[in-house]
């Protein structure tokens, strides 16, 4: 069931559901939703009122959440159109061969490929490319920094990255460490700071206080850092 309260000037959707229970469960996730378990006799008048009583903590843990969310217009791989890599921004150029390739030259990313009016294959490339160049700096990034969880954690982490819609970055309870893709079009102080990010997750697989403790000793200027990510990527 959708709900919403007004809290100041934002206003905070959650999905409620009723379960044979004594007291009211909100859980926050990493895309920012809000879900609220309710005891089944609950009025919505109480439960509204509940919610916001919660509603400073609800913003706080939105805000916390490594999130991505793409809010550039949809690419139109087109000439002169400005794609980010590490941070900076190069402009498309598109050449017509029976040889695709993709090189990186004086400001422009270079795309080569049999039909330009052949969007999607040129999205297929430039996707190619990032994952390549992505193979190589997130590795070599992961390697200089996964030393960080020695001090905490008892085995080997592991890394790896495929394309992902909602979050930066991920850590599982078997010590590996899930990138997004896009991260490659960030500058690689970010990059560097998703990952210890993560790597603090092998500890806590939450966002408490002693999470933000940990990662405040080993990376203590993450917030700069992640508002950075935040403004470039959006």
């Amino acid at each position: 069931m959708k709900q919403q309260i007004q809290y100041g000037n934002t206003t905070i959707n959650f999905d409620l559901e009723f379960a044979e229970r004594k007291t009211l469960g909100i859980k926050v996730h990493p895309d920012k939703s809000v879900n609220v378990l309710a005891p089944q006799e609950s009025t919505i008048e109480k439960i509204k009122e509940k919610v916001k009583k919660k509603a400073s903590w609800i913003i706080k843990q939105q805000d916390l959440f490594l999130s991505f969310h793409p809010l550039t217009p949809a690419r139109k791989y087109v000439n002169g159109e400005t794609h980010l890599y590490l941070g900076k921004q190069y402009r498309l150029k598109l050449h017509e061969t029976s040889n695709p390739s993709i090189k990186l030259a004086g400001g422009y990313i270079h795309v080569a490929t049999k039909n330009l009016d052949d969007k999607e294959a040129i999205q297929r490339l430039l996707k190619s490319w990032y994952k390549e160049k992505a193979e190589q700096h997130f590795n070599k990034l992961f390697e200089e920094l996964k030393s960080i969880s020695k001090g905490f954690y008892d085995h080997k982490p592991s890394l790896t990255y495929r394309w992902m819609q909602k979050r930066w970055g991920s850590c599982d309870k078997n010590g590996k460490i899930h990138l997004n893709l896009e991260l490659i079009k960030a500058p690689k102080k970010c990059i560097e700071y998703v990952i210890v990010h993560e790597l603090c997750h092998l500890k806590y697989l939450n966002h408490s206080t002693a999470f933000y403790d940990l990662l405040d000793k080993v990376y203590p200027d993450w917030r700069e850092t992640k508002d950075r990510l935040e403004r470039l990527m959006v």
